[in-house]
């Protein structure tokens, strides 16, 4: 996944010319209509002359370390990195709807000439976007670039986490890069209670719930029957899978097919396979471990 202006090198580091940044043609047309592979938009960056060199002993001269993290919160994901000495970059992607996201990245520059070259290239790469998604203003030694950008929070998040991971590797251990905090932690915990076993999964303010439990129909027979709670942030992507449940029970000759929604989550009771308790909570256990090796390269995957 690719910023349309910051692409997927190491933003500032790029800037400074301590890491290569990809060449690209300028875009003519709106991020809606120029879109790349899976539905996000096309890789443009903008090509930096490098500002000021500095070596690794020039950036702990005075005992401060380089430093990247990222954070998420329910609506946003936002990366901050820091070179001392020679400049921060900021930048903070914020949800705009089911589709789009609003970006406000800020430059700060130490050296005044590069802070100046570099605006002047940010201002001619954004004059080249017809449909007005990218400003860019410049302050004294401040670069500030607003734009709108298809695609997901994950998306972005992964795409940060990547750069903090080519700034870690070029500065050393003396950069961070913050996994979520508090609730926004990612969780997947699988539970097992008589006849029912319950996996939880949360993360960035989204969350399932799903229980199977096994229960006799009139003639006696074992049926297993699985309750899904599905928590979104998005009302509207809320209502659009309440619908298409709503559809499939509509369809459905499971009598036990039900579907109830509110503002933001939509429950589904149905049917499902009558395997045994312990192939679904072997399931659900392997589910949560894979989400965890998921999480910790970006690329989570929301539901069941």
């Amino acid at each position: 996944m690719n910023l349309k202006i910051l692409s997927s090198a190491v933003v500032l580091a790029a800037s400074f010319g301590l890491l290569a940044c990809d060449d690209s043609s300028s875009p003519t047309s709106s991020p809606a209509s120029s879109t790349g592979s899976q539905g996000q938009a096309g890789n443009q960056t903008i090509d930096s002359e490098p500002g000021n060199t500095v070596t690794d002993g020039d950036l702990n001269a005075a005992g401060e370390q380089p430093s990247c993290t990222v954070t998420v919160s329910a609506n946003s994901v936002k990366t901050v990195q820091s070179v001392p000495g020679s400049g921060t970059y900021t930048s903070t992607v914020t949800k705009r709807d089911s589709r789009y996201v609003t970006i406000e990245s800020e430059y700060w520059y130490a050296d005044n000439q590069t802070a100046a070259d570099e605006c002047e290239d940010y201002k001619e790469e954004a004059s080249h976007w017809l449909d007005g998604s990218v400003k860019v203003s410049c302050s004294g030694n401040k670069i500030v670039v607003n734009e709108i950008d298809e695609g997901s929070l994950q998306d972005h998040e992964a795409d940060f986490r990547e750069n903090c991971e080519k700034f870690n590797e070029r500065f050393g251990s003396g950069s961070t890069s913050t996994t979520p905090t508090g609730s926004k932690d990612f969780v997947c915990d699988v539970s097992r209670t008589g006849n029912s076993v319950k996996i939880e999964q949360s993360y960035m303010g989204e969350a399932f719930e799903e229980m199977t439990s096994w229960t006799e129909d009139g003639a006696g027979r074992s049926v297993a029957v699985g309750v899904r709670t599905i928590t979104f942030s998005d009302a509207e992507e809320a209502a659009e899978e309440c619908a298409d449940e709503k559809d499939e029970a509509r369809y459905s000759d499971d009598e036990s097919y039900q579907v109830q929604c509110t503002r933001n989550t939509v429950t589904v009771t149905k049917t499902v396979k009558n395997y045994d308790i312990d192939s679904y909570e072997a399931y659900y256990k392997a589910w949560c471990e894979n989400q965890q090796r998921r999480f910790k390269s970006g690329d989570i995957d929301k539901y069941l």
